[in-house]
């Protein structure tokens, strides 16, 4: 059975367990689809690690209450010069060019028009949009991401560059978990031994990381130091970390260890940052989600 680690944070008060939980001993916790009913009996669970298992099986994925709901456009409350991801609908995966451009909101008119700047020159090759070109919008605002679908209606070249786009019929949004979870492959280091480490998945609360060497025992305590890329600007990150799991396997007849990591003692700063780069892969890379 191979488990990986979860934090209380990741657990909600009324809402039923989407995995059967375990401790580091692999005994069964608590059984999909229980319900806490209150802060403090989450609180129990504190006191020693929990984890749930890596591959769900399709019936264990997590219940509808934590999928896309309808919304309105008012419901999302946003201001003019909010940011925006638009990705063409149209594009090819074999043309070798980008179709994900960054933008942001001048204003609308309910149920009319949604109008958004031009994305910047260096975000451009040729003229990518076209009138009548189908566009998914993906954005972020406080807890929620937002997701919706528009046409071009009329692209405006003079005084300056904007689009004027279709008003969003159905939006989507979705709260986004404190220690949501993204997919990466990040190079890194433990400082305490120099080892090089490859980050594998990350949160604001923790990561999974592979390694040839052992890092420690479970529960000690090790550095680990990496940079992160948030809106082309490089973050260096040291962060302390409790070891909460590790298992060893093959590949390529190479032996790796996974290990699951909880960060201790995190700043501010770094939340700040981890929150920003999580969200952002969110709307840009939404299949890096887990």
């Amino acid at each position: 059975m191979e488990l990986i680690p979860i934090q209380t944070t990741d657990l909600i008060v009324g809402q039923p367990l989407p995995w059967d939980l375990f401790d580091q001993t692999q005994q069964p916790i608590q059984k999909r689809g229980y319900i806490f009913k209150s802060e403090e009996e989450l609180k129990q669970l504190e006191e020693s690690p929990i984890f749930r298992m890596q591959k769900q099986d399709p019936e264990q994925a997590e219940p509808a209450a934590n999928s896309p709901e309808k919304i309105s456009f008012e419901d999302m409350h946003l201001k003019v010069g909010h940011k925006m991801h638009l990705t063409l609908a149209t594009y090819s995966k074999n043309s070798g060019e980008s179709n994900s451009y960054a933008t942001s909101m001048i204003g609308y008119v309910q149920d009319s028009s949604l109008i958004v700047a031009m994305p910047p020159s260096d975000q451009l090759i040729g003229e990518p949009f076209i009138e009548g070109d189908q566009i998914n919008i993906r954005l972020i605002n406080g807890q929620y991401a937002y997701k919706f679908t528009a046409f071009v209606d009329k692209i405006i070249k003079v005084p300056f560059k904007y689009l004027h786009l279709s008003f969003p019929k159905e939006i989507q949004g979705q709260s986004i978990r404190k220690s949501r979870r993204i997919k990466c492959n990040l190079q890194a280091t433990v400082a305490e031994k120099a080892i090089p480490i490859t980050i594998s998945d990350l949160s604001i609360c923790g990561a999974g990381i592979t390694s040839q060497l052992p890092l420690g025992t479970l529960g000690s305590v090790i550095t680990l130091s990496f940079v992160i890329a948030v809106h082309d600007r490089e973050i260096p990150l040291s962060i302390k970390a409790h070891i909460r799991s590790a298992k060893q396997s093959a590949k390529k007849n190479q032996k790796i260890i996974c290990s699951g990591v909880e960060f201790t003692g995190i700043k501010p700063d770094q939340v700040f940052a981890l929150r920003h780069l999580i969200y952002q892969e969110i709307v840009e890379h939404p299949e890096n989600v887990i």
